[in-house]
């Protein structure tokens, strides 16, 4: 049984910054509650989605998190990438690569948006990916790429975010995520 907080609890006590590269020690995430216990994920395409039971737990390995804080230090300057904290302590992150993609050129990718297991189900994942729907359109950019993890929950989280089936394919992404499930965020 999923327990939700009482009301009180709902309103935002993190803060939300703009990191840069020096902000992010190779060791930034050792302590973040990533999991995701999945149960139910989306296969097929969009005019074809089924849902298939597939429950596994999902997670980083000490290495993965390392190579993703790499990642984003060599993104954050030309890029953005957002740290929310409580207390001092990482609630969530999300990541806008600055590479343009797309035939126009008009896309930039929602590399990540994380929100700590602890922070889960509190709103902090929709106020990181507004921050990152403003962002990605000071940054010039019409559109979001997001290849989000097939999970039912996941895929539905982006949907209430606003994002739809990609009417353009990344290939390189497409190729290493093929289960992910391709959708985009209209910017204007």
């Amino acid at each position: 049984m999923k327990l939700h907080p009482p009301a009180a609890v709902l309103s935002a006590s993190w803060s939300i910054r703009r990191l840069g590269a020096s902000d992010i020690d190779p060791d930034w995430l050792d302590d973040f509650q990533r999991q995701q216990e999945v149960t139910r994920v989306y296969r097929g395409s969009p005019g074809d989605r089924r849902v298939v039971d597939q429950p596994f737990v999902d997670d980083w390995s000490i290495d993965e998190r390392r190579a993703l804080c790499g990642e984003l230090a060599a993104m954050a300057d030309g890029g953005l990438v957002l740290a929310a904290t409580e207390s001092g302590r990482l609630a969530g992150f999300a990541a806008v690569s600055p590479e343009r993609l797309g035939p126009d050129g008009g896309y930039l990718q929602l590399k990540e948006l994380q929100v700590d297991a602890r922070w889960r189900g509190r709103g902090l994942g929709r106020e990181l990916m507004q921050a990152c729907v403003v962002g990605g359109r000071a940054m010039g950019a019409r559109r979001l790429y997001v290849s989000s993890h097939s999970a039912v929950e996941t895929v539905s989280f982006y949907e209430r975010c606003g994002c739809v089936p990609a009417s353009w394919l990344h290939a390189p992404q497409v190729a290493l995520e093929p289960f992910d499930w391709q959708m985009e965020r209209d910017l204007r």
